[in-house]
């Protein structure tokens, strides 16, 4: 059993506890269910046992102290395995490549760090209390063979039997339930294109009508499908509680008939089987939580076998460290093709050569869907090469050098994300962080302070511009950008490209930049063109 396995592996320290404190229950459970008949008989007899009363208060206290110790115990424990898994495919993910992750997708990884560990954080506690409340169902079997065997036969058959019926019924609620989630969903598809599309709508009488009709007609459906659903659970809810209730009946009208004796014994067992209802009940409701939890656990042990094995063939990448910083890179005969799920071609980048170099201004054009992005991920190393190598100052860098290289360069992707908080960057000096806001003209609008920025809340532009500042933090001395002036306004464009580059250039930067603005070409010492994967390089007519 998967659960059982995990729990074993992954939080051993309180298992025996649970177990211990939880026979401990049960065997309190089943005295006070002996106490109470005893102490009702001597009630009657109009005395009361103070030997009794105390042995009750101590029991109940007993019964008390356990449940908190396996609540308490259970909602810790489901909570340290949830941030052991988090932390686990946190560290396989930051140690994954981009080809994998792209594979496994955003969606994907953040389902299972958020809702699937939310099912584990919701179950699991249920989960023990639903062993808690087993293993008092066997000491109250064997309490109520002690009393009559017949007595426990018929009980505990009957209970068996709702159970079963319990778990058929939920079963097939499942139907109804997913009927009840389709219409629903219905419902949300139309009032999604009613919003999204509400100028379209607005604009056009017939058409407004007939989606009107149609969310009506769906949230007919819903309502139908959702009362089905109600009526359904209301009609097994209470046959559930008729079958546990009919659990008395059975000792007061039906034992009797097979036991001659039964009568000496008839109140304790009733007592006894009013307590079954309870756990019956419970153990019923667990026992499909059961294999929720276990197809949770297998979602998440598969993401991470995913990861994991990415992992480990990435990890060979930190072993190795570069001589130095390079004065140049290149890249000789690289290629990546992109392929689909059955492994045929969609696209191919290269085979490609370029050589950039340090204190150099490198511009990479071409139309979109050319490869230009393509071309950056291989340079920068974050997708593996199908042929061809990269080459620092000629010498190919090595699988164990690829995060030591990786590591000496800023890059602003087409599709970057900016921190808000400055990872990496310690000890920042407050006057030079804010004499770079000013040079940005972003010092109007947001500071670093406690070693992050004030806000990230700001246009595509302006991130941008916090973006390189990042990276003139940084002070990596390779720069890739890719479109990054493309989202700035005509003022700050033109200052990017004859002052921001020039200073990185003159600090003997090496930029890498992908851009459509050939008004500035001639700032380029060399210029590459994207052609349908194919990398060329520009001559000096075409550029000027």
């Amino acid at each position: 059993m998967r659960l059982f396995k995990t729990a074993v592996r992954e939080i051993p320290e309180n298992m025996k506890s649970l177990l211990w404190v939880n026979t401990i229950s049960a065997l309190s459970t089943t005295a006070f269910i002996s106490i109470v008949p005893a102490a009702t008989k001597e009630a009657a007899g109009g005395r009361i046992s103070l030997r009794m009363l105390l042995l009750f208060v101590f029991v109940v206290v007993l019964i008390h102290f356990t449940q908190i110790f396996t609540l308490v115990t259970a909602s810790r424990d489901t909570e340290r395995l949830i941030h052991k898994l988090r932390i686990r495919i946190f560290d396989l993910v930051r140690r994954s490549d981009l080809v994998t992750i792209d594979r496994i997708g955003r969606a994907n990884l953040q389902s299972v760090l958020t809702q699937e560990m939310q099912v584990l954080a919701e179950v699991l506690p249920m989960i023990v209390v639903g062993s808690q409340h087993a293993i008092i169902l066997v000491f109250l079997a064997i309490y109520l063979a002690w009393l009559s065997p017949v007595a426990c036969l018929l009980a505990f058959g009957l209970a068996g039997l709702t159970v079963v019926v319990r778990l058929k019924r939920t079963s097939e609620l499942h139907t109804f339930l997913q009927s009840s989630a389709a219409a629903e969903g219905r419902i949300f598809d139309g009032l999604t294109e009613l919003l999204d599309g509400f100028k379209e709508v607005r604009m056009d009488g017939p058409k407004a009508e007939e989606l009107t009709n149609a969310l009506a007609e769906s949230s007919i459906a819903a309502r139908q499908a959702n009362a089905t659903l109600k009526a359904r659970w209301g009609w097994n809810y209470s046959l559930i509680e008729s079958m546990l209730y009919s659990l008395a009946g059975l000792m007061v009208f039906v034992v009797p008939l097979f036991s001659a004796g039964f009568y000496e014994v008839a109140m304790q067992a009733t007592f006894a089987v009013l307590f079954i209802s309870g756990p019956v009940s419970t153990v019923s409701f667990v026992a499909p939580l059961a294999a929720q939890a276990e197809m949770t656990l297998e979602t998440i042990e598969t993401m991470q076998d995913k990861l994991k094995a990415a992992a480990e063939a990435a990890e060979a990448e930190s072993k190795g460290q570069l001589e130095g910083n390079p004065a140049t890179i290149a890249l000789r005969d690289a290629s990546l093709a992109y392929r689909d799920s059955e492994g045929a071609s969609l696209f191919t980048v290269g085979p490609a050569r370029a050589e950039f170099h340090a204190g150099q201004v490198t511009f990479i054009t071409g139309g979109n869907g050319s490869g230009k992005s393509s071309l950056l991920r291989m340079l920068t190393g974050l997708i593996p090469l199908d042929a061809g190598s990269i080459v620092a100052d000629g010498h190919p860098i090595e699988k164990e050098q690829m995060q030591d290289y990786r590591d000496r360069i800023s890059a602003i992707f087409s599709d970057f994300h900016l921190s808000r908080r400055l990872y990496s960057l310690s000890d920042l000096d407050v006057s030079a962080t804010d004499q770079l806001l000013r040079r940005f003209e972003m010092f109007d609008k947001v500071q670093v302070r406690n070693g992050a920025f004030t806000t990230t809340d700001l246009s595509s532009g302006q991130r941008k511009r916090l973006a390189l500042i990042v990276a003139e933090l940084e002070d990596k001395p390779i720069i890739v950008l890719d479109e990054w002036a493309a989202d700035q306004d005509p003022h700050f464009r033109k200052f990017f490209y004859e002052e921001i580059l020039p200073n990185l250039k003159a600090r003997g930067k090496m930029i890498i930049c992908v851009t459509h603005d050939d008004r500035w070409f001639h700032l380029a010492d060399k210029v590459y063109r994207m052609i349908e994967g194919r990398i060329e390089e520009l001559n000096g007519k075409e550029i000027a």
